[in-house]
């Protein structure tokens, strides 16, 4: 949990952190949540298939970079997504893609966990109930447990559970993704929004505050 109490304590994570989930992921996660020594060989091909939120014929397109044990994720998807969504994406001028950028081994796991659903929105009503019960799984002295009994809510079984807290080579995919996201966006903090693959946004903001930096960025005529 190294990086994430840097996070909590410091409001953000920097790069040289990054260099220690993706040096440590492999050699650490045994000791972590028990792993076996074997790794699973079946994958699901479209386990990180891309997400969104909102037309395709959306003028302004942002990807979200955010990690599930992230606090100010879960302040942006709690309390401010939900106003953006109803005045920006449900109205067809922004499309939103949810890109996985974990800070920690546990966020890792619950990443995986939302990747392994078979329905079409399946990943993003779990990263929602998630980020909702963040505090719940994520600042619990038995997180993998409460993990569990969340996962329950988006139909996880405790086989399936078990199965996908062991799938190695799953997470490095999602480890391998977000290093490549890092090199091409320089992204340094979470929640990160790349705009239109030309702007950037990092922090905790308000409805008003994402709004006003957005059109500025854009400059998207607020009708």
């Amino acid at each position: 949990r190294y990086i994430l109490n840097i996070y909590k304590s410091k409001g953000n994570i920097l790069k040289k952190n990054f260099v220690i989930v993706r040096r440590n992921f492999l050699f650490g996660f045994t000791t972590f949540c028990l792993l076996p020594k074997t790794i699973l060989a079946k994958q699901n091909n479209d386990a990180l298939k891309r997400h969104f939120l909102g037309s395709n014929n959306a003028p302004i397109k942002i990807k979200e970079y955010f990690s599930l044990t992230c606090g100010h994720c879960a302040n942006f998807h709690n309390n401010t997504l939900p106003k953006f969504k109803k005045k920006y994406i449900d109205t067809g001028k922004v499309q939103l893609e949810f890109v996985d950028y974990p800070l920690d081994r546990l966020a890792i796991i619950a990443a995986a966990l939302a990747r392994t659903i078979p329905t079409e929105k399946g990943y993003i009503e779990a990263i929602a109930i998630l980020l909702k019960k963040q505090k719940q799984w994520a600042y619990s002295k038995k997180p993998i447990v409460e993990l569990q009994s969340i996962s329950k809510l988006f139909g996880i079984s405790s086989k399936n559970f078990d199965t996908t807290i062991q799938n190695v080579p799953l997470m490095q995919k999602i480890v391998n993704k977000m290093e490549k996201e890092t090199k091409s966006f320089n992204i340094e903090s979470t929640p990160t929004f790349i705009i239109n693959n030309k702007h950037k946004i990092s922090g905790a903001l308000t409805f008003e505050e994402f709004e006003k930096k957005l059109l500025e960025l854009t400059e998207y005529k607020n009708s």
